[in-house]
């Protein structure tokens, strides 16, 4: 139930997604979705990870169209995220799950309901014939024209916990199981669970992972510089680097490969020296420090300004 190389993380104080508080009180009780088991006579799905991030995302969306005064009363299908991010009889990944719903977007329960009776494990996840998988598919990119997924890994500490919690409801680990942590005190982590009872405490979690939601007119833009880049990097956040720079006008850096050497920091040293407000100390030690060889929050605000 690992994170993924690319990953992000949020440390104690912050993270790579922008802050925002959504729930003063970080209790998400009176949002919750209606209580769903993951299992019945016939086996169990295993697909705790994907039904704690929908419970999330359900219980976000729910709270968003509230305020709005918009009715919200359906409920979306488990099993087409469980089937379309491969879980297996041991279950899955907590960052697969969630990039599984970044890529495909949800369904309605009615569209692909779990298996009429008595089920099992292979009925669960048996492959969907066409023309149904087409319409998924379909469904779930419309989906997707109205929302956007974004997440991030989250320190275990009670302090975290407590502070991510009033951005967004937090999918967590405990020994062999993933559940949704609607509330956390200095005491307890409470949690929404899909076997009865379905809320629960626990002293500490293993892991937890904080899936956003956010209107698609709301969205963070996925070429946003949201991590800090240094010297040597290579991949997919030193593209969206150069590729950050071109968009600000620096149009040197169409010439740069995706790997941030000497040429890349000369030219991001350039920038820092131009753009940083030359009273703070990320001016300071860029200019007199790294000299172009770490682009931080100041410089990365920058840069998404104009994104």
């Amino acid at each position: 139930m690992g994170d993924s190389p690319d990953t992000y993380r949020a440390d104690r104080v912050g993270g790579a997604l922008p802050y925002v508080v959504r729930q003063e009180d970080g209790d998400w009780t009176p949002d919750l979705p209606p209580e769903e088991r993951q299992y019945n006579d016939g086996g169990d799905s295993m697909s705790c990870v994907t039904f704690a991030h929908l419970n999330g995302i359900e219980t976000q969306e729910f709270s968003w169209l509230q305020k709005l005064n918009i009715p919200n009363s359906f409920e979306y299908s488990d099993r087409w995220i469980a089937k379309m991010s491969d879980t297996t009889k041991e279950g899955n990944y907590l960052w697969k799950v969630a990039d599984t719903i970044r890529k495909y977007g949800l369904v309605k329960e009615e569209s692909y309901p779990r298996p009429e009776g008595s089920w099992t494990w292979e009925q669960y996840h048996a492959d969907i014939p066409e023309p149904l998988f087409s319409k998924l598919l379909a469904e779930g990119q419309e989906w997707l024209k109205k929302w956007d997924v974004k997440y991030e890994s989250v320190d275990v500490s009670k302090e975290s916990l407590m502070r991510h919690l009033k951005m967004a409801p937090l999918t967590v680990v405990i020994p062999g199981h993933a559940i949704l942590n609607f509330l956390t005190t200095a005491q307890l982590v409470h949690y929404f669970d899909t076997y009865p009872p379905h809320k629960k405490t626990t002293p500490a979690v293993l892991q937890a992972m904080k899936v956003m939601l956010y209107p698609k007119e709301q969205a963070v833009s996925d070429d946003a510089l949201l991590v800090d880049v240094k010297y040597l990097d290579s991949g997919r956040q030193v593209e969206k680097l150069r590729n950050a720079l071109i968009r600000n006008g620096w149009i040197e850096a169409e010439q740069l490969p995706n790997s941030y050497d000497n040429t890349m920091a000369n030219l991001v040293f350039k920038f820092q020296k131009a753009n940083l407000n030359r009273l703070s100390w990320e001016y300071f030690w860029a200019v007199f420090y790294y000299k172009g060889k770490l682009v931080g929050p100041g410089m990365r605000e920058i840069l998404n300004k104009n994104l």
